[in-house]
Protein backbone atom coordinates (compact mmCIF):
# COMPACT_ATOMS: atom_id res chain seq x y z
CA UNK A 1 0.00 0.00 0.00
CA UNK A 2 1.60 3.43 -1.41
CA UNK A 3 1.20 6.62 0.84
CA UNK A 4 -1.41 7.69 -1.52
CA UNK A 5 -3.62 4.91 -0.97
CA UNK A 6 -3.21 5.48 2.54
CA UNK A 7 -3.82 9.03 2.35
CA UNK A 8 -7.08 8.47 0.68
CA UNK A 9 -8.42 5.81 2.98
CA UNK A 10 -7.80 7.77 6.15
CA UNK A 11 -9.63 10.89 4.17
CA UNK A 12 -12.62 9.34 3.65
CA UNK A 13 -12.92 8.01 7.25
CA UNK A 14 -12.18 11.60 7.89
CA UNK A 15 -15.09 12.88 5.69
CA UNK A 16 -17.35 10.33 6.72
CA UNK A 17 -16.97 11.06 10.41
CA UNK A 18 -17.42 15.26 9.29
CA UNK A 19 -20.75 13.78 7.74
CA UNK A 20 -21.91 12.17 10.88
CA UNK A 21 -21.04 15.13 12.64
CA UNK A 22 -22.33 17.49 10.22
CA UNK A 23 -25.77 15.64 10.08
CA UNK A 24 -26.00 15.17 14.06
CA UNK A 25 -25.52 18.84 14.49
CA UNK A 26 -28.12 19.67 11.59
CA UNK A 27 -30.97 17.58 13.72
CA UNK A 28 -29.66 18.63 16.65
CA UNK A 29 -29.64 22.51 16.33
CA UNK A 30 -31.93 22.96 13.50
CA UNK A 31 -35.03 21.02 15.60
CA UNK A 32 -36.31 22.80 18.37
CA UNK A 33 -39.03 21.42 20.32
CA UNK A 34 -39.39 23.54 23.04
CA UNK A 35 -38.40 23.85 26.84
CA UNK A 36 -41.60 22.39 28.55
CA UNK A 37 -42.99 18.92 28.82
CA UNK A 38 -46.09 20.44 27.69
CA UNK A 39 -44.57 21.44 24.19
CA UNK A 40 -42.11 17.87 24.02
CA UNK A 41 -45.46 15.75 24.60
CA UNK A 42 -47.25 18.10 21.91
CA UNK A 43 -44.88 16.93 19.57
CA UNK A 44 -44.62 13.34 20.55
CA UNK A 45 -48.68 13.42 20.51
CA UNK A 46 -48.69 15.21 16.70
CA UNK A 47 -46.04 15.92 15.00
CA UNK A 48 -45.65 13.39 12.08
CA UNK A 49 -41.55 13.39 11.94
CA UNK A 50 -40.39 10.29 13.87
CA UNK A 51 -37.11 12.00 14.15
CA UNK A 52 -38.82 15.06 16.19
CA UNK A 53 -40.44 12.90 18.12
CA UNK A 54 -37.22 11.14 18.79
CA UNK A 55 -36.08 14.08 20.44
CA UNK A 56 -38.59 15.17 22.30
CA UNK A 57 -38.83 11.44 23.90
CA UNK A 58 -35.48 12.23 24.62
CA UNK A 59 -36.26 15.69 26.32
CA UNK A 60 -38.89 13.87 28.61
CA UNK A 61 -36.48 12.41 30.72
CA UNK A 62 -35.34 15.16 32.39
CA UNK A 63 -37.90 15.70 35.50
CA UNK A 64 -37.19 19.11 35.70
CA UNK A 65 -39.56 19.85 32.69
CA UNK A 66 -42.40 18.79 34.70
CA UNK A 67 -44.61 21.59 36.37
CA UNK A 68 -46.64 18.68 38.84
CA UNK A 69 -46.10 15.07 39.28
CA UNK A 70 -49.60 14.72 37.57
CA UNK A 71 -48.35 16.11 34.55
CA UNK A 72 -45.23 13.58 34.83
CA UNK A 73 -47.75 10.54 35.27
CA UNK A 74 -49.42 11.50 32.47
CA UNK A 75 -46.64 11.83 30.19
CA UNK A 76 -45.87 8.30 31.50
CA UNK A 77 -48.92 7.25 30.11
CA UNK A 78 -48.65 8.94 26.96
CA UNK A 79 -45.22 7.16 26.69
CA UNK A 80 -46.74 4.04 27.19
CA UNK A 81 -49.16 4.12 24.63
CA UNK A 82 -46.71 5.20 22.13
CA UNK A 83 -44.90 2.23 22.84
CA UNK A 84 -47.36 -0.50 22.92
CA UNK A 85 -49.05 1.01 19.68
CA UNK A 86 -45.89 -0.61 18.19
CA UNK A 87 -45.66 1.83 15.23
CA UNK A 88 -42.62 3.91 16.38
CA UNK A 89 -39.43 3.15 15.05
CA UNK A 90 -37.21 0.87 16.76
CA UNK A 91 -34.82 4.01 18.24
CA UNK A 92 -37.71 5.30 19.51
CA UNK A 93 -39.31 2.34 20.97
CA UNK A 94 -35.44 2.11 22.75
CA UNK A 95 -35.44 5.29 23.83
CA UNK A 96 -39.38 5.99 25.42
CA UNK A 97 -38.15 2.61 27.41
CA UNK A 98 -34.78 4.75 28.75
CA UNK A 99 -37.30 8.04 29.15
CA UNK A 100 -39.72 6.02 31.84
CA UNK A 101 -37.07 4.93 33.31
CA UNK A 102 -35.80 7.90 34.08
CA UNK A 103 -39.42 9.32 34.92
CA UNK A 104 -39.39 6.79 38.10
CA UNK A 105 -43.15 6.25 37.86
CA UNK A 106 -44.14 2.58 38.63
CA UNK A 107 -47.25 2.40 35.90
CA UNK A 108 -44.32 1.81 33.19
CA UNK A 109 -43.40 -1.40 35.16
CA UNK A 110 -45.30 -3.88 33.01
CA UNK A 111 -44.59 -2.37 29.48
CA UNK A 112 -41.01 -2.72 30.75
CA UNK A 113 -41.27 -6.43 31.87
CA UNK A 114 -42.44 -7.18 27.89
CA UNK A 115 -40.15 -4.81 26.38
CA UNK A 116 -37.04 -6.96 28.21
CA UNK A 117 -38.20 -9.67 25.89
CA UNK A 118 -38.28 -7.39 22.42
CA UNK A 119 -36.57 -8.84 19.69
CA UNK A 120 -34.48 -5.88 18.94
CA UNK A 121 -31.19 -5.74 21.50
CA UNK A 122 -31.30 -1.99 21.60
CA UNK A 123 -34.93 -2.18 23.18
CA UNK A 124 -33.76 -5.07 25.16
CA UNK A 125 -30.65 -2.76 27.20
CA UNK A 126 -32.41 0.22 27.51
CA UNK A 127 -36.11 -2.09 29.19
CA UNK A 128 -33.01 -3.64 31.27
CA UNK A 129 -32.11 -0.79 32.78
CA UNK A 130 -35.57 1.04 33.22
CA UNK A 131 -36.52 -1.91 34.74
CA UNK A 132 -33.96 -1.43 37.48
CA UNK A 133 -35.39 1.71 38.30
CA UNK A 134 -39.24 1.50 38.50
CA UNK A 135 -39.50 -2.37 38.69
CA UNK A 136 -40.46 -4.47 41.80
CA UNK A 137 -37.61 -6.41 44.17
CA UNK A 138 -39.62 -9.92 42.53
CA UNK A 139 -38.29 -8.22 39.17
CA UNK A 140 -34.36 -8.98 39.98
CA UNK A 141 -35.42 -12.31 38.62
CA UNK A 142 -36.44 -11.38 35.29
CA UNK A 143 -33.35 -9.22 34.89
CA UNK A 144 -31.13 -12.36 36.23
CA UNK A 145 -32.57 -14.54 33.14
CA UNK A 146 -31.46 -11.93 30.84
CA UNK A 147 -28.46 -11.73 32.45
CA UNK A 148 -28.07 -15.53 32.18
CA UNK A 149 -29.87 -16.28 28.88
CA UNK A 150 -29.56 -13.52 26.26
CA UNK A 151 -27.22 -13.72 23.55
CA UNK A 152 -26.24 -9.88 23.20
CA UNK A 153 -23.26 -8.97 25.85
CA UNK A 154 -24.71 -5.51 25.90
CA UNK A 155 -28.41 -6.55 27.21
CA UNK A 156 -26.56 -9.24 29.70
CA UNK A 157 -24.44 -6.08 31.04
CA UNK A 158 -27.38 -3.77 31.10
CA UNK A 159 -29.50 -6.07 33.29
CA UNK A 160 -26.68 -6.82 35.91
CA UNK A 161 -26.86 -2.27 35.95
CA UNK A 162 -30.74 -3.01 36.14
CA UNK A 163 -30.05 -5.58 39.19
CA UNK A 164 -27.69 -3.20 40.69
CA UNK A 165 -30.33 -0.28 40.74
CA UNK A 166 -32.56 -2.28 41.82
CA UNK A 167 -31.15 -3.08 45.00
CA UNK A 168 -32.60 -6.80 45.60
CA UNK A 169 -32.25 -8.48 48.96
CA UNK A 170 -32.68 -11.76 47.56
CA UNK A 171 -29.58 -13.78 48.27
CA UNK A 172 -29.89 -15.29 44.83
CA UNK A 173 -29.18 -12.60 43.28
CA UNK A 174 -26.01 -12.15 45.43
CA UNK A 175 -25.36 -15.54 43.95
CA UNK A 176 -26.11 -14.79 40.25
CA UNK A 177 -23.62 -11.83 40.74
CA UNK A 178 -21.18 -13.45 42.79
CA UNK A 179 -20.53 -16.44 40.13
CA UNK A 180 -20.88 -13.62 37.36
CA UNK A 181 -17.31 -11.89 38.58
CA UNK A 182 -16.03 -15.07 37.84
CA UNK A 183 -17.10 -14.68 33.85
CA UNK A 184 -15.12 -15.21 31.09
CA UNK A 185 -16.39 -12.18 29.95
CA UNK A 186 -14.40 -8.69 31.75
CA UNK A 187 -17.03 -6.86 30.68
CA UNK A 188 -19.67 -9.17 32.60
CA UNK A 189 -17.27 -9.24 35.03
CA UNK A 190 -16.74 -5.87 36.43
CA UNK A 191 -20.65 -4.79 35.78
CA UNK A 192 -21.32 -8.01 37.92
CA UNK A 193 -18.46 -6.09 40.71
CA UNK A 194 -20.00 -2.65 40.39
CA UNK A 195 -23.43 -4.34 41.31
CA UNK A 196 -22.35 -5.99 44.25
CA UNK A 197 -20.73 -2.33 45.51
CA UNK A 198 -23.78 -0.36 44.71
CA UNK A 199 -26.35 -3.17 46.28
CA UNK A 200 -24.09 -3.74 49.44
CA UNK A 201 -22.65 -0.18 49.72
CA UNK A 202 -19.52 -1.79 50.00
CA UNK A 203 -16.11 -2.04 48.23
CA UNK A 204 -14.43 -5.24 49.06
CA UNK A 205 -11.74 -5.08 46.35
CA UNK A 206 -11.98 -6.64 42.73
CA UNK A 207 -11.65 -10.43 43.37
CA UNK A 208 -14.11 -12.78 44.04
CA UNK A 209 -13.10 -14.33 47.40
CA UNK A 210 -13.43 -11.32 49.92
CA UNK A 211 -16.90 -10.99 48.55
CA UNK A 212 -17.53 -14.91 48.91
CA UNK A 213 -16.44 -14.29 52.58
CA UNK A 214 -18.62 -11.07 53.57
CA UNK A 215 -22.15 -12.74 51.61
CA UNK A 216 -21.26 -15.87 52.91
CA UNK A 217 -23.51 -15.87 55.95
CA UNK A 218 -26.30 -14.63 53.85
CA UNK A 219 -26.18 -17.40 51.36
CA UNK A 220 -26.06 -19.77 53.66
CA UNK A 221 -29.46 -18.68 55.41
CA UNK A 222 -31.17 -19.48 51.87
CA UNK A 223 -33.48 -22.03 52.14
CA UNK A 224 -32.55 -25.20 50.20
CA UNK A 225 -35.81 -24.90 48.08
CA UNK A 226 -35.36 -21.35 47.02
CA UNK A 227 -33.18 -21.97 43.27
CA UNK A 228 -31.63 -19.63 41.47
CA UNK A 229 -33.02 -18.12 39.10
CA UNK A 230 -33.33 -19.82 35.90
CA UNK A 231 -33.02 -19.61 31.72
CA UNK A 232 -36.10 -20.00 30.44
CA UNK A 233 -37.07 -22.53 27.47
CA UNK A 234 -36.28 -21.24 23.87
CA UNK A 235 -40.27 -21.60 23.62
CA UNK A 236 -40.29 -19.54 26.73
CA UNK A 237 -38.56 -16.74 25.46
CA UNK A 238 -40.04 -16.79 21.82
CA UNK A 239 -43.88 -16.35 23.98
CA UNK A 240 -42.68 -13.65 25.87
CA UNK A 241 -40.72 -11.85 22.72
CA UNK A 242 -44.26 -12.29 21.11
CA UNK A 243 -46.64 -10.87 23.37
CA UNK A 244 -43.60 -7.94 23.70
CA UNK A 245 -45.00 -7.30 20.04
CA UNK A 246 -42.00 -8.02 18.94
Amino acid sequence: MDDRTVWNSATRRAAARWLLALAACATGCSTYVGTTAKSFLGHVRNNPDPNVRYIAYTKLASKDVFESDEQRREAVAVLIERYQKGREPIASRAIICRTLGELGVDDAREVLLKAVHHQEPVVRVEACRALGKVGRPEDATVLAQAMAIDHVEDVRVAAIEGLADLKSSDPRIYKVLLDAMEHDDPAIRLSSLNALRKITGKDLGTEPAPWRQELEPILAATPADMKVPAATSPADEAAAQSAAGA
